[in-house]
């Protein structure tokens, strides 16, 4: 059996749509296992998860799980606490599956046996938005235009299959001390690497994601990308063997990056070139090289703080307004 993890912070609507196209998949008649896990301290998500419940095919095994302390990490160890199959496919409540996405993605496990295989993310922009179109688009989307087969890179759990029993090690699976600035999957992978076991990518397995309004701006996107350019700085520092000569190495690749891509984005803000938020992203990315111990934090319990502090001040904040009109 095969299990399906979707885990859930404060979006019932998002969930309905994942949850629904999990429904309709081609592998529903011969069943599969679906575990949910609200990840709101109040289980924002109750009624909704009962709405599904009760819509769910009986050859589906339902298993709706509550997670009080938020951040995705505790709701996916959460969920892996539950699930009865080592073979576990990962959506998220903002993404949505075609009705062939279970089957693509066992299909391409069986012909290219891995740890962890990938499928690509398309996304569906909300509607009307057009201001950097391009490069949000490729934000939020997974489409390096990889054949089937086995891969050296690791993308992110969103829709990915996971054979654990190829990873050695065991619970907890994700790190919870990545809960409010992402990158909980890290170093899982890397654990993947270092027990020989491999990636590999599924291009027929791909699923749509919806990014929400208030995610499809410059703020938003800038602070993920500088979480994101952290990422190599973070293995290198929290591994199995710290490497601090590999700090090094990454700070200075990333002064190099911020520059390069700085220069550019200044040329090309000059012209208004549409392109432009590209090179500003990949700068950030560089830059964050530099200021690796400054967090970010924007998940878990960080993003509840945030939304505490929007409901009193709904204003767009004086970072995002600067890198608007910047850009």
């Amino acid at each position: 059996m095969i299990s399906v993890v979707v885990p859930t912070f404060n979006r019932p609507q998002g969930l309905k749509v994942a949850i629904e196209s999990v429904f309709a998949q081609t592998l529903t008649a011969s069943g599969f296992e679906l575990v949910i896990v609200d990840n709101t301290p109040d289980a924002t998500a109750a009624e909704m998860i009962a709405n599904l419940e009760a819509a769910c095919p009986p050859s589906i095994r339902f298993i709706a799980l509550h997670e009080p302390a938020a951040g995705v990490a505790n709701a996916r160890n959460t969920a892996m606490s539950a699930v009865s199959s080592d073979l576990v496919a990962f959506l998220d409540d903002d993404q949505s599956a075609p009705e062939n996405w279970l089957e693509k993605l066992l299909e391409n496990y069986r012909a290219y046996p891995a740890a962890v295989t990938f499928g690509p993310v398309i996304t569906r922009l909300p509607e009307g938005h057009r201001r950097h179109q391009d490069y949000f688009e490729g934000f939020f989307a997974r489409d390096p235009d990889l054949a089937s087969g086995y891969i050296e890179a690791s993308f992110g759990c969103g829709n990915a299959l996971i054979d654990f029993a190829r990873i050695d090690g065991g619970a907890p699976w994700f790190d919870t001390q990545m809960n409010e600035i992402g990158g909980e999957d890290d170093l899982l992978f890397q654990r993947v690497r270092r027990s020989k076991a491999q990636f590999a990518w599924a291009a027929e397995a791909g699923v749509f994601e919806y990014p929400l309004p208030e995610r499809v701006t410059l703020n938003y996107a800038l602070r993920r990308a500088f979480s994101y350019g952290q990422a190599p700085i973070t293995l290198a520092r929290r591994g199995g063997r710290k490497r601090f000569d590999l700090v090094l190495v990454w700070m200075l690749v990333g002064a190099g990056k911020a520059l390069l891509h700085g220069t550019q984005w200044v040329a090309l803000s000059l012209i208004r070139h549409p392109k432009r938020a590209f090179q500003l992203d990949l700068a950030v990315r560089g830059i964050s090289k530099i200021f690796w111990w400054i967090d970010l934090r924007f998940y878990g319990e960080a993003a509840l703080k945030q939304r505490r502090l929007k409901a009193q001040q709904p204003e767009q904040s004086a970072f995002s307004v600067k890198a608007e009109r910047a850009s």
